[in-house]
């Protein structure tokens, strides 16, 4: 899975084509297939027991066929994927891709369409963020695997002694953040809030698309526009700003490595609310489990979720596969029910939201589900993985929760990031 990890595998579609010329004459197509398939997977993503059923399914549906199941690690993995891609002879068939990976290698002819498997893999059923950045050019290229979203984790008790009622907007939020610092009903040293480091991009961009500002807009002429300094960025930003500055002590000096270790100073006692993907849950001290409720991030309306970002990964075939049509089947059997409800019952959305049902058994995993499926994705700009890269979000918001005028902040990262956009 890739969200905010993803900017640790960063790839241009320039770079990518590159490694593709070389390659784009061969005739992946050419001879007889064959149903001994590789595949490859993300480490820690795809559990044991899901790779068993996998191997095993495929070996009794195709007369004792071999599937080879490879584990990837993330660093490194876009240097790997470009070299292997390009090779008839070293790619693999089926390929995992961090969601934010698909629009370089598909623009890049590395990944075979698979617009007209749509509908049988799950249709409307498909996690629609997932779909979007799968995509490219109108033509899906990678299926949703799996998913997960950021949902908000919250002490009940702490909310009830300060006589703060569960926000259902996003405001409301804010507020009982900054209400519940300041009452600080434990009396704990340092007390926050609502712990959102600002380092967190991905936490906070819940904010600018619950908001309606996604950082970047296309123009018609193809060219990128930013938007931070419209109406709806602005107010993004300002709502994060009193958030970090009422409710969180910390936010403006925090690291990376803090935000991902949030639910230890949850456990501390030492935050009353912070966010994470609904896997966080196990890491909870199950001494405060009870004491714990989750809920999505609220919208701007009572009664509606907030956009949070997509995070998840899709499965593609790679072009240069010498069996189209085989992978074509193994695609069908990992979007099948059985494999899909593997993830499910694993912690994570299923890419075809259907066979979430083990999800719904409880609070978190509900919880998720109605984040994911209104998760959204970051701009389909094939240079946003520049953005990233260059941590041009991450120096935004730390200079956000500084307290540094809004208005120029938004002037000025609009135009970092229109210059990478369109560089």
């Amino acid at each position: 899975m890739r969200t905010p990890r993803i900017t640790a595998a960063i790839a241009s579609v320039a770079v990518a084509a590159l490694a593709f010329t070389a390659c784009a004459s061969a005739d992946a197509g050419s001879g007889p297939e064959s149903a001994d398939l590789t595949v490859w997977f993300m480490r820690g993503d795809v559990s044991d027991e899901a790779q068993q059923w996998l191997v095993d399914e495929w070996a009794t549906q195709h007369d004792g066929a071999e599937l080879t199941i490879e584990i990837q690690d993330w660093d490194g993995i876009v240097t790997k994927l470009q070299t292997s891609l390009s090779s008839p002879q070293q790619t693999p068939d089926v390929v995992e891709l961090g969601n934010t990976q698909v629009l370089a290698f598909a623009a890049a002819g590395a990944l075979t369409d698979i617009s007209d498997m749509t509908e049988e893999i799950g249709g409307d059923d498909l996690i629609p963020s997932l779909v979007d950045t799968g995509s490219y050019e109108d033509a899906l290229y990678a299926a949703p695997l799996f998913a997960g979203s950021r949902i908000v984790f919250y002490r009940e008790s702490l909310l009830e002694a300060a006589g703060i009622e569960v926000p259902e907007t996003l405001p409301e939020l804010t507020a009982a953040a900054a209400a519940l610092q300041a009452a600080n009903p434990a009396g704990t040293t340092d007390f926050e809030g609502f712990y959102m480091p600002a380092p967190d991009w991905g936490a906070a961009t819940g904010w600018f698309f619950t908001n309606g500002s996604n950082y970047a807009e296309q123009n018609e002429d193809g060219t990128w526009k930013g938007t931070l300094s419209s109406p709806e960025g602005q107010a993004a930003m300002a709502e994060l700003q009193e958030m970090y500055e009422t409710g969180g002590l910390t936010a403006a000096t925090s690291t990376t490595q803090d935000y991902q270790q949030a639910y230890a100073v949850f456990n501390e006692g030492r935050a009353g609310m912070f966010t994470s993907l609904s896997l966080t849950w196990d890491k909870i001290d199950p001494a405060i489990q009870e004491d714990t409720g989750v809920m999505v991030l609220p919208g701007l309306e009572a009664g509606t979720p907030g956009a949070t970002l997509a995070g998840g990964s899709n499965i593609a075939i790679s072009k240069n596969s010498a069996n189209q049509e085989n992978s074509r089947e193994l695609i069908r059997m990992i979007m099948g029910e059985e494999f899909q409800t593997l993830f499910a019952k694993a912690g994570w959305v299923p890419g075809n939201q259907a066979y979430g049902a083990p999800l719904a058994e409880t609070a978190v995993g509900a919880a998720e589900l109605e984040a994911v499926a209104a998760a959204q994705a970051t701009p389909l700009a094939e240079n946003w993985a520049v953005v990233e890269s260059n941590d041009v979000i991450r120096e935004l918001l730390v200079r956000v929760a500084k307290g540094e005028d809004i208005e120029a902040l938004g002037a000025e990262f609009d135009g970092k990031i229109e210059s990478l956009l369109n560089g």
